[in-house]
């Protein structure tokens, strides 16, 4: 009888990261549930609140070059045990905010650090190091996390906040996040395949005669963010989180401007999160299977297709639940693809650093769309210009990943081998490794 191979150990690792995936997120999102109810606060406008914002991604930009690099230095186990601590921290201030100067501290400081470590780059990257051959498929399931956290819990945020007050519902909601974050960390999450003695996506040992011809090829990082690939792939993720920021962060204030009830007005997320997880999930298994660069500017077309109709054709609510849905299936095509294209490329000991490079982009140019989105919606009376923005900014990404594909041969797009951190320093030491 033929033994029973035991469950590669990853597949647990996806588990955990969904799960802090779809609670870190929440400390950013929150103000979009929120944002009916704290427009009441006496000096909260909606341009006080969208620069807040737009705070918190410019630093979570800053922060994520940090928390990237703990994931490759310290490991993904201490880094999201660190962010579930900040993370009950920042929502308990957050709950206590009394004046703008406050919010743009416990929410556009604390809070930024702590998605920051429980977020998209510390969970996608510890995911890339886990799996190789299906690393598109397991970073689109745990890219999606963050969507399916949003589209089940901004709706039940909004009600609670509706019948117990936005602060109250922070408070409780925000202990229990971290609570949970800091338990599946502990439990669960392991560093990379190696520090267990596997190998990525469970695969058998090599034997002695082969180890060297699989040890995968690693850039140092300085080498690599001065290549075209990284650089066209740093612009189209900088450029199109304009709009997809602005968009985010006021869909359930649009809302509620075309008339929605402010408690059930959370449903315009829900259609912009769910399928954006589908998305991610549908293009992470497109991305391995025909390849990565053919299939993220697809997703972008329909974002800039999306927004054009929004600028030419949403005045009512059923228009924008169309385009909250079709702007979330076409960027969640090709976000969760980023990750297992840079560990292509330049190899997995550097994924989490410069994949917070690029993440930096997108906070530091993206983070203005939160601001753009509210300026725009006091000058004009409602949102559709800002939505014509936004189409111009995926546009732009749309031409810088065509121009990826154009050279993929000069970046290198390899089958970067399998050896992990512990793997690679080994090599070192025996000169059988290629470090660009």
């Amino acid at each position: 009888m033929r033994k029973r191979r035991p469950v590669f150990y990853g597949w647990w690792i996806v588990l955990g990261l969904f799960a802090i995936g779809v609670l870190g997120s929440l400390g950013r999102y929150n103000t979009t549930a929120f944002l009916p109810f704290m427009i009441s606060e006496p000096g909260w406008s909606r341009e006080t609140i969208g620069l807040a914002q737009s705070l918190a991604i410019w630093l979570y930009a800053l922060f994520v070059l940090l928390s990237g690099s703990l994931v490759d230095r310290i490991g993904a186990r201490k880094t999201f045990l660190l962010g579930g601590a900040v993370t009950i921290l920042g929502w308990v201030l957050f709950s206590s905010a009394q004046s703008p100067w406050q919010l743009y501290l416990y929410y556009g400081v604390v809070l930024a650090l702590a998605v920051s470590m429980t977020h998209y780059v510390p969970v996608m990257a510890t995911g890339r190091k886990w799996f190789r051959k299906r690393a598109g498929l397991v970073t689109g399931i745990t890219g999606a996390a963050w969507a399916v956290g949003n589209a089940v819990f901004l709706p039940v945020m909004t009600g609670l906040a509706d019948s117990r007050g936005w602060r109250d519902t922070s408070l409780i909601l925000g202990i229990c996040f971290g609570l949970t974050i800091i338990l599946v960390a502990f439990f669960i999450v392991r560093d990379s395949p190696e520090s267990l003695g596997l190998r990525p996506d469970g695969e058998a040992s090599v034997p002695p005669s082969q180890d060297s011809a699989s040890v995968e090829v690693s850039w140092a990082v300085r080498r690599a963010i001065r290549t075209s690939p990284f650089i066209l792939l740093f612009i189209a993720y900088s450029i199109y989180n304009i709009g997809l920021s602005g968009f985010a962060a006021h869909v359930v204030a649009w809302g509620t401007d075309l008339g929605s009830p402010e408690a059930t007005a959370g449903v315009f997320f829900t259609a912009f999160a769910a399928p954006w997880a589908l998305g991610c999930v549908v293009g992470g298994w497109l991305g391995d299977r025909y390849g990565k660069t053919r299939i993220m500017p697809l997703g972008l077309v329909l974002c800039t297709a999306a927004m054009l109709y929004g600028w030419l054709g949403v005045h009512s609510e059923r228009g924008l639940l169309a385009l909250a849905m079709a702007v979330g299936l076409g960027t969640g095509l090709q976000v969760s693809l980023y990750v297992p294209l840079l560990g292509d490329l330049f190899g997995r000991a550097h994924v989490g650093s410069l994949f917070g490079i690029i993440t930096f982009g997108y906070g530091l140019i993206g983070g203005w769309g939160p601001l753009i989105w509210a300026r725009l919606r006091e000058a004009s009376g409602h949102y559709n210009v800002a939505s014509l923005i936004a189409a111009i900014c995926y546009a732009i990404a749309v031409v810088a990943l065509f121009l990826v594909r154009g050279i993929k041969a000069e970046g290198g797009d390899w089958d970067c081998g399998e050896a992990g951190e512990s793997g690679i320093r080994g090599a070192e030491r025996t000169g059988r490794i290629i470090r660009k």
